[in-house]
């Protein structure tokens, strides 16, 4: 996605949205499902996720970090750093940026806590956490940072407290504190928290008496709830279970936009996000706001592995977005950026990178498939020149890989394009057939990015029932035609309410909790119901629209599929014949629907998701089915053995 992405397409600015209302019913249609016929193969992969940070989903979001301005290295617009987020907590307790005590060359300035000498009571340093820090009756938090003093060489409190002082976790670290940097971490547990709430800050704090007159320095801060998986410097457990869900096959990262950075110096870069935290350096993202670079290249493998996805690498291909292109005799040094990285990844620890990667805990190196260079470079006029490069470089030490381009060009040839549709309704049916008659030659497609923006693209579209049946049409589109479409993600996939820069958006949370989107159940329904064959379907006594379908099998795990997205405003029948398929009388369908377009889910109130019921088959290969008005349906049929 771009950040001035009106001009995806001029096509999204022309068209002015056509009511679902203006669409005729079908007359008597009838389908009849082709098992006696060779069928296409589809992609094991054909479902997956795109992921950036945006709309402040990463930090702040999945990425599970808990504390906000955790090591002082740029403020929240990329300027100077500040002690924003934080309070000094005591009376005489004074806090501030100091730039002559660092942690190290890239932390090179620390929190200063001064302790006058008629404080009372305790004194601390106090962290609001991103909108709130929440707290969950029975979760352990894991807590740690770098602390040295001058003038005190007592131990540490920390502790998890609501705005009105109640304590709700508390520790203390078992070493004191010296007057050099020194880790320290501690368990915090909220056995006795009865409520989940997000009214609270993390504070660390000594006895005032004790500390009288002492300077103490603080860096690199982390506060951990549970993540997924357990894993450490992990992801925010209930995001990432909403996630996983999904049943996505794949995960194409960092980008979308944020890997290209606004200008060349900002792009993301890889060796800046891996090692100890205390060795990343942050950058200034391409959506407003500092990504501190927490989360990082290795942590996004991980969730590959852990949500058993195969990892898509996005390279940067020397263009950012103010227009920026690096010149074809510079190249060479960008060009050996991405191959450190991907040998990072894929090295041996016998390579440089190899052994670097086994230095930060991970000694097996990964399997890359499948590498993109750049992201949609149809923006620019330089992609000729600048995917060559990279293309060459590539292919050579890894010919095995599947390279993926983002716009024309004429250089090199490539196994996979990606394509984006950022659509209204009129257009993502117009797009519904698109691929039905595409070159079969060899290359594929990747959509990685769509989402129906029902007032056009790209903002101020909501992610209601309509948008979810328009993405249903399009997902049936591309899976009808999944023997070349082998790939599909949409996009974005985070948001955190009201702090996004793009709507629509398919998964919304806050500090609180998460809640889904109509596109949510949409995706979730027609991804878990995976066909490895696409069947021919014929159809008699009418056409697509306002129904729209697909049928296919599973050989695994012996079941039909018929999934059908209906745009109209009443309710269809349609006669359903299985032709060489023979079937349980008993079926399950899965419905998302709704009485009105405009329905959308809140925080509060989930009025659109899936429903499931069974319904009764004339016969082990005949059935008619109504299908909702303004609805997304997958039917299930079990084969008989």
């Amino acid at each position: 996605m771009k950040l001035f992405a009106t001009s995806i397409t001029a096509a999204a600015a022309a068209l002015m949205f056509t009511s679902t209302f203006l669409v005729s019913p079908s007359d008597a249609l009838s389908l009849t499902v082709r098992n006696d016929v060779p069928g296409n193969a589809t992609s094991p992969i054909h479902y997956g996720l795109m992921y950036e940070d945006i709309n402040r989903c990463g930090d702040s979001g999945i990425y599970g970090q808990m504390l906000r301005n955790w090591n002082f290295q740029a403020d929240d617009a990329g300027a100077e750093p500040s002690v924003e987020f934080w309070s000094a907590v005591g009376d005489g307790a004074t806090i501030e940026i100091d730039a002559d005590n660092g942690l190290n060359d890239i932390n090179s300035n620390s929190l200063r806590l001064e302790v006058s000498e008629s404080s009372t009571g305790r004194a601390g340093v106090s962290n609001e956490g991103w909108w709130g820090v929440r707290v969950q009756p029975g979760e352990t938090y894991q807590a740690s940072f770098f602390a040295k003093a001058d003038g005190y060489t007592g131990n540490l409190n920390v502790t998890l407290e609501s705005t009105d002082g109640t304590v709700l976790a508390s520790a203390s670290t078992s070493e004191s504190v010296s007057n050099e940097f020194q880790k320290f971490e501690v368990t915090l547990d909220s056995a006795d928290v009865s409520d989940v709430s997000i009214d609270n800050s993390f504070v660390v704090s000594v006895d005032s008496a004790q500390a009288a007159g002492a300077s103490i320095y603080f860096q690199v801060f982390t506060l951990f709830g549970e993540t997924f998986e357990g894993r450490e410097n992990g992801l925010r457990k209930d995001l990432a279970d909403s996630m996983k869900a999904l049943n996505p096959k794949f995960f194409r990262f960092p980008g979308g936009n944020n890997l290209e950075g606004q200008y060349i110096d900002q792009r993301w870069k890889w060796n800046e996000t891996v090692g100890p935290l205390e060795e990343r350096i942050g950058r200034m993202g391409d959506w407003s706001y500092w990504n501190t670079n927490g989360q990082g290249l290795l942590d996004y493998m991980y969730m590959c592995e852990d949500f058993e996805m195969e990892p898509i690498v996005d390279v940067y291909a020397g263009y950012s977005l103010q227009g920026d292109s690096v010149p074809e005799d510079e190249l060479g040094p960008f060009v050996q950026e991405a191959l450190n990285e991907l040998e990072y990844l894929t090295g041996s620890t016998e390579t440089t990178y190899g052994a670097l990667r086994a230095s930060h805990g991970r000694e097996e190196p990964f399997q890359v498939n499948y590498i993109q260079i750049g992201n949609e470079d149809w923006f620019s006029d330089t992609y000729d020149y600048r995917y060559r490069a990279y293309y060459d470089a590539i292919s050579e030490k890894y010919p095995d890989a599947k390279i993926i381009a983002t716009a024309d060009q004429e250089s090199r040839p490539w196994d996979i394009f990606d394509d984006h549709y950022y659509y209204n309704i009129t257009e993502m049916i117009d797009v519904f057939s698109k691929y039905d008659n595409y070159d079969r030659n060899g290359t594929y497609i990747f959509i990685g990015e769509y989402g129906t923006h029902i007032n056009g693209c790209c903002d101020g579209s909501p992610t209601n029932l309509e948008a979810g049946i328009g993405d249903a049409i399009f997902l049936t589109g591309m899976e009808r035609n999944a023997d070349i479409v082998i790939m599909v993600a949409y996009a974005p996939l985070l948001k955190r309410e009201g702090q996004e820069q793009w709507n629509p958006d398919m998964i919304h949370f806050d500090t609180e909790k998460a809640w889904f989107t109509p596109s949510y159940y949409v995706f979730q329904e027609w991804s878990k119901s995976h066909a490895d064959t696409i069947l021919q379907v014929d159809h008699t006594d009418g056409e697509f629209g306002p129904l729209y379908w697909v049928a296919g099998s599973n050989k695994e795990k012996n079941q039909v599929y018929i999934k059908v997205a209906n745009i109209g405003d009443t309710e269809q029948s349609v006669k359903i014949n299985l032709q060489s398929l023979a079937v349980n009388t008993e079926g399950t369908a899965r419905i998302i629907t709704g009485d009105s377009p405009d329905l959308e889910n809140t925080k509060e109130s989930t009025v659109v998701k899936t429903e499931e019921s069974t319904f009764t088959l004339n016969s082990e290969s005949d059935f008619e089915y109504t299908f909702a008005a303004l609805s997304a349906t997958v039917l299930i049929l079990d084969i008989q053995q």
